[in-house]
């Protein structure tokens, strides 16, 4: 299949002039949507040490919120991809936010440990639909010129979710018990599941032409026949690992490494976060304005710029100025975290009309189990051989699978 072939150009426009204002009700509704579905995701894992302490249980036991979460999410995914494609992402994501609501309602009765991973598996199921629903919007309505800033924001959702996750919920379980902040959230995600049910249309043109999608050995064929799909799709995998990886080890390693102690690495570490909140919105800018139609390239530069730092930081000694390793620790933030919505929508603009969540979805899943698997083999090599084998471990991968595409012609983002 050429690189240009129609049969795998999303709908660029919609069939909606460009100009269309109400492109930007449709980003205002994704981000809503995605900073509130973060808001439950990711607040789970902030809610564990106080479920562990309301069930008596031990810490790793309480994790499985998590474990439950997640797995659930990686096998739902790309049934859920599937229907949006099938049934449109405004009643699928609707239902699927109800769902959510539904199990935090569920968890704030729960008594015990079994239970609550019945609901945190619904939670992570339901979850799932999220993120291919959204970038199905994006792709739906915004044209090639706009994607990119469109998808750094809806993505900037997720860190903000989380930073509101982390300040309200310990507070509400202080003040109010933890049955409030599970309530909280159950009303967050219904707020969510409502924006998108009663603002967010696909109008007549777009389920006039709806598609049937491809089943998931078909899709694999026709995606994998452009010659970018997979090494795009096999750097994101790596990107993955990077980030989740950095995020569960860099509080450990600064403070033990570096001699920071835990206070000083956590605070460096929140530095490092709320700078790839910009990152992930100027970054596609930056890739729609000047490296328009090479959205590979710019993928691959970023993941060299991210990858770069993180090796400074696995060089510096300890007693580093607090100023250099800030800035280290910036550039990973904006590079190391901010990537995303550049993967994300080179993905997307590669994916047939009829199978653009769907495509979205087989990629995310891959990348949870990159995430999952990252951050235990990175502690497996460090346990082993050190920290300097582990960064190496991190990476190398990186670097090999990023080179490669610096040289790539396939165009994207000109649909």
């Amino acid at each position: 299949m050429s690189k240009t072939s129609p049969s795998l150009a999303p709908e660029a426009t919609a069939s909606r002039p460009e100009t269309d204002p109400y492109i930007w009700t449709v980003l205002t509704v994704a981000v809503a949507t995605q900073t509130a579905g973060s808001f439950v995701s990711q607040g789970v894992y902030i809610l564990v040490p106080f479920w562990r302490d309301a069930f008596g249980v031990s810490l790793a036991s309480a994790a499985l919120a998590v474990t439950a979460m997640n797995g659930t999410q990686i096998l739902t995914m790309v049934a859920l991809g599937r229907a949006i494609d099938r049934h449109g992402e405004r009643v699928v994501v609707g239902i699927a936010m109800v769902g959510m609501a539904l199990a935090m309602v569920a968890a704030a009765f729960v008594g015990e440990l079994i239970g609550l991973l019945i609901c945190m598996s619904v939670l992570g199921g339901t979850y799932a639909a999220v993120q291919p629903g959204g970038t199905r919007a994006i792709m739906r309505w915004f044209p090639p010129r706009h994607r990119g800033l469109a998808t750094g924001f809806r993505q900037a959702a997720v860190p903000l979710g989380t930073m509101m996750a982390a300040a309200l919920l310990p507070l509400l379980i202080v003040r109010f018990g933890l049955a409030t902040a599970a309530w909280s959230s159950a009303a967050v995600s219904l707020l969510g599941a409502l924006l998108f049910l009663l603002f967010y249309k696909e109008g007549e043109a777009v389920q006039a032409k709806r598609e049937t999608p491809l089943a998931l050995r078909e899709l694999i064929r026709s995606v994998g026949e452009n010659p970018r799909f997979w090494p795009v799709l096999r750097l994101g995998i790596a990107m993955s690992a990077f980030q989740f990886t950095f995020t569960a080890h860099a509080i450990g390693y600064m403070a033990d490494a570096l001699a920071l102690g835990m206070l000083g690495a956590a605070s460096l570490f929140a530095l490092a976060q709320l700078a790839g909140i910009p990152g992930r919105v100027l970054l596609p800018w930056l890739s729609d304005r000047l490296r328009r139609g090479r959205r590979s390239q710019s993928f691959a530069v970023t993941a060299l710029l991210g990858a770069g730092a993180a090796a400074a930081l696995a060089a510096l000694p300890a007693g580093v100025p607090a100023p250099l390793l800030a800035a280290v620790l910036v550039v990973l933030g904006v590079f190391g975290i901010g990537w995303f919505p550049l993967y994300l929508l080179d993905i997307a603009e590669m994916a047939p009309r009829s199978s653009i969540a769907s495509t979205v979805s087989f990629a995310s899943t891959l990348c949870l189990i990159a995430m999952a698997l990252g951050p235990w083999l990175f502690g497996l090599v460090a346990g082993r051989f050190g920290y300097a084998s582990a960064w190496t471990f991190l990476i190398a991968p990186v670097v090999v699978l990023a080179l490669p595409l610096l040289g790539s012609g396939g165009r994207g983002g000109e649909n």
